[in-house]
């Protein structure tokens, strides 16, 4: 699951969990989980007695099993390699996966959740993030992705639209990745902009990122910071998720 389709990811949870062409990002059926701003039962990158890089993923399977808030649980393979175990709070949608890349312990954990939480409430807890990005899923809807690499903590907020729409402490977090320590160098392998606190989309997600994914010829990855010309030719960037990412990729 390549952590630089982080945004990609989700929108194609949104859009199988969706009854509709455009997928709601406030979707109170979503899991129900204030864990981020409670603490409990772990604080991230740990989710309910689950920590990326630690937990084996038999353990992992048996907390699910066990948890009776959690339903329908299946388990999938991965293309690239690996295994995702799917399920949904209760009787909602399908929200979340937890994956593993060698099938012995968890790679990361990914959730979509109901709008319980807001983002200065986060923020109060963790601190700020250091990264950003975010694509329009609708005209007025906005799924942008917050990057935290101390935590390592991927948290998805709510928008309304890049045209219009602005980041403030009330905005509503729609979901999270919870991930594996050691993958720090590929988190920040992505295309991204750097965070500077609340203010409106347009002038945050304008195409010009800081800093750009490369792709090492070893197969291993970098992070590259660049200036606004090497953004693209056209001086913008294209920040919508395409169709070859999944949500197991």
């Amino acid at each position: 699951m390549k952590i630089r389709v982080l945004l990609a990811a989700i929108v194609v949870m949104l859009v199988s969990a969706a009854c509709q062409a455009a997928p709601q990002l406030l979707n109170e059926t979503f899991l129900s989980d204030t864990s981020l701003v409670t603490g409990e039962p772990c604080e991230a990158p740990c989710w309910r007695n689950i920590t990326p890089g630690e937990t084996t993923w038999l353990e992992a399977r048996i907390i699910i099993e066990d948890d009776s808030q959690l339903t329908n649980l299946t388990t999938e393979d991965v293309e690239e390699g690996g295994s995702v175990l799917l399920f949904n709070d209760g009787e909602g949608p399908q929200c979340c996966q937890i994956y593993t890349q060698d099938g012995e312990t968890v790679t990361q954990v990914l959730a979509l959740l109901a709008p319980e939480m807001t983002l200065g409430q986060v923020l109060a807890k963790y601190g700020e993030p250091e990264y950003m990005t975010g694509a329009d899923v609708s005209p007025d809807q906005t799924l942008v992705l917050l990057v935290f690499p101390d935590v390592p903590l991927g948290l998805y907020v709510f928008a309304p639209g890049i045209e219009t729409g602005s980041l403030a402490a009330d905005n509503q977090v729609i979901g999270a990745i919870y991930l594996n320590p050691n993958d720090i160098d590929e988190l920040l392998n992505t295309d991204l902009y750097y965070w500077e606190g609340y203010g409106a989309l347009s002038g945050m997600i304008d195409g010009e990122f800081d800093v750009r994914a490369v792709e090492a010829t070893d197969g291993d990855t970098t992070d590259e910071s660049t200036n606004a010309d090497d953004s693209a030719d056209d001086g913008t960037a294209d920040t919508t998720p395409t169709e070859d990412a999944t949500s197991s990729d």
